[in-house]
């Protein structure tokens, strides 16, 4: 109880109170509430109060993926690295390295496993400190090759540890389904609260699963958190032409490619989006679907699900050859009516006659859950947005939201990393909508790339700045912050060595007075500059005690 009330005041003291003061009273009320009475039975220690902890646990962290990380002769064996949030932003001290020779891991390196391919960071044991899923899709689980794997590893007041850490793949510690070559087993990831228990779960993308004789069909596999963390009790596996889902598995829909969370009808359970990028609508190839299943006290249910498609349930556009809608998710609450809202990528969609422009989609949460009305369709070349959509840019191909300017509106970040800027070939940019009472809106809507508007570095051909993106509050103090993945950035002479770029929140929104940039090589970063490692290929945030909801919320990332 303590604890929640905690995250409570500090969830506020974002919008409302001095932080400083927010942690004073918190402490106070920790002490207070923690105090067992004669009337009640003494209950475990209390955590350690917030004004005490650790770097790691109170503010923000951010994991970046290294999956063509070379471990030692392994070639593309995988890494990640933990980056600490601090006062002034994310900071060296106490980063972390992790890869599965590190002592403790379970299971070992082995060449083209791919660890850190997905990552995804929740609290599955609800014991205050942030715990990280790694994706290892090509993982040989069981002697089966690239079955996948995702492996678990959780947090203290000092960063994450080796200690109870899990491998995961299916048939392994309880958990249903087979390992069968191919899988790919954990190639997405994302962990929402399904059953509001305050334990954190996770969903694990398996876009190649066979559905019976239907090849690449795709499923996702659900896994409960518990007190001891994640368990394979009461996993769920789910793909279309199960129970009262919607849709037929069919070959090379990839059910599962992306996922993202959010409580669309604001019941207090989250809700599951699933991106089948190559499902066929009608005669329509690749078109692609977004399935929902939403949470209830028993977990993910098919009740009530839904499929979504562009020209269906009044949702604008209509479906074309190609398009993949549903490549990439996320969930964020951009009008502030308490229900979350879905971003659905659509970046292979044609604008006119350009081809592969891209596109974003936002479906707007209600009682009901996701609905078409009032969706919006947003690319280069409308309205205010600034840009024009040239071919294969490919926006909405990367998504996140995040409260950039601490105005109680989510705030959408788009990654165009196929856009040329000037005769800069894939340089790359990120566009930023700001959210208000009517939703996402072109008002002051933001073009990011390296050089501009204060940014630091310069654009170079084929980095493909906003590949991957993630938002978190690195620095506390209010205002969400942006991680910007850049895998093909050189560094210095070291081709492909990857970087991510952070911009900073504040009462404006997204700036570049503070921008940091990171990499492998630098002061104290665990790790050795490598040609072709693409350091930032993906990217999560661990989300620190001081902003961690004991309701659902969005999953960034």
């Amino acid at each position: 109880m303590e604890r929640r009330t905690c995250d409570w005041i500090l969830t506020l003291s974002q919008r409302a109170w001095a932080p400083v003061r927010a942690l004073l009273l918190c402490g106070f009320l920790i002490a207070v509430l923690s105090t067992p009475t004669a009337a009640s039975p003494a209950e475990p220690a209390p955590v350690q109060p917030y004004a005490q902890a650790a770097l790691f646990p109170l503010y923000d962290a951010l994991a970046v993926g290294v999956p063509d990380e070379d471990i030692g002769t392994l070639t593309d064996a995988g890494g990640v690295n933990v980056i600490p949030g601090s006062a002034s932003g994310l900071t060296a001290t106490g980063n972390q390295g992790w890869d599965q020779n590190r002592p403790g891991v379970q299971d070992t390196a082995d060449p083209y496993n791919l660890f850190g391919y997905s990552l995804a960071g929740g609290d599955f044991n609800s014991d205050g400190y942030p715990d990280l899923a790694i994706g290892i899709p090509h993982e040989d689980s069981g002697g089966t090759a690239s079955a996948g794997a995702v492996q678990v590893l959780y947090g203290t007041d000092q960063g994450l540890t080796s200690t109870g850490n899990q491998l995961w793949y299916q048939g392994n510690n309880g958990l249903g389904g087979i390992a069968e070559a191919s899988d790919y087993f954990g190639r997405s990831l994302a962990v929402g609260d399904f059953n509001g228990d305050g334990y954190d779960d996770l969903a694990v993308g398996i876009p190649y699963e066979d559905i019976g004789t239907t090849t690449d069909a795709g499923a996702v596999q659900v896994l409960y958190g518990s007190t001891q963390g994640l368990t394979g009790a009461g996993d769920q596996i789910w793909h279309q032409g199960l129970d009262d889902i919607t849709g037929a598995a069919e070959e090379s829909d990839r059910f599962g490619y992306a996922l993202t969370t959010g409580d669309f009808n604001g019941d207090g359970y989250d809700d599951l989006a699933v991106g089948v990028p190559y499902e066929d609508v009608g005669s329509t190839a690749s078109a692609g679907t977004v399935q929902v299943l939403y949470g209830s006290s028993g977990g993910l249910t098919s009740a009530g699900n839904q499929m979504w498609y562009q020209g269906n349930s009044g949702l604008g556009d209509s479906v074309e050859t190609g398009d993949r809608f549903g490549d990439a998710l996320t969930a964020g609450d951009f009008n502030g009516d308490g229900f979350d809202d879905l971003a659905i990528g659509v970046s292979w969609e044609n604008i006119g006659a350009i081809a592969n422009a891209g596109a974003v989609q936002v479906l707007y949460g209600s009682t009901q859950g996701l609905t078409g009305a009032g969706d919006q369709m947003w690319h280069q070349g409308l309205d205010d947005i600034t840009g024009t959509a040239e071919e294969s840019d490919r926006f909405g191909y990367a998504l996140t939201a995040g409260d950039f300017n601490g105005d109680g509106f989510d705030d959408l970040a788009v990654g165009v990393p196929g856009e040329d800027v000037g005769s800069t070939t894939s340089a790359g940019t990120v566009q930023v909508l700001y959210g208000s009472s009517g939703g996402l809106t072109s008002a002051g809507n933001q073009m990011w790339y390296q050089g501009n508007s204060g940014l630091g570095d310069s654009v170079e051909t084929g980095d493909r700045f906003g590949d991957a993106l993630t938002a978190g509050d690195f620095d506390s103090d209010g205002y969400d912050d942006l991680a910007i993945s850049i895998p093909y950035e050189d560094i210095e002479t070291t081709t492909d060595a990857g970087a991510v770029q952070v911009l900073y929140g504040s009462g404006q929104g997204l700036t570049a007075d503070r921008d940091q940039m990171w990499h492998q090589g630098l002061s104290d970063i665990d790790g050795m500059l490598e040609e072709g490692d693409r350091f930032g290929w993906t990217l999560t945030v661990l989300p620190g005690r001081g902003h961690r909801i004991y309701l659902p919320l969005v999953q960034r990332g």
